[in-house]
């Protein structure tokens, strides 16, 4: 009479079963890794500590010089200010790549 009713069920057992599976063997999630420490920048007589995440130091530091010189950001990227609020003194990202500096 109900002959679908077991069909549907098996369905979806091993629906749940897949899932489960899937969910067993997936690759471990990437470490989270902290920001890269690129070194102290000397602007306008005081001092940076500059720091990169997903860019690499030289271009950071080369960035980070000229945002703190000239209030010039990176073509794509999006900066705010801190100003007295924290020692940290700016911050500018695109996507995942994020540089910013810390006054010391």
């Amino acid at each position: 009479m109900h002959s679908w009713i077991p069909r549907v069920c098996l369905v979806a057992a091993a629906l749940a079963l897949t899932c489960a599976m899937l969910a067993v063997h997936a690759p471990p999630s990437g470490a989270i890794v902290p920001p890269s420490d690129c070194g102290m920048l000397k602007v306008k007589a005081k001092r940076y500590n500059v720091k990169a995440d997903q860019l690499r130091c030289r271009t950071a530091r080369s960035y980070a010089s000229q945002y703190l010189s000239k209030r010039d950001r990176p073509r794509g990227y999006r900066c705010r200010d801190f100003g007295g609020e924290t020692k940290l003194k700016f911050r500018c990202a695109r996507g995942i790549q994020v540089f910013f500096a810390i006054r010391r």
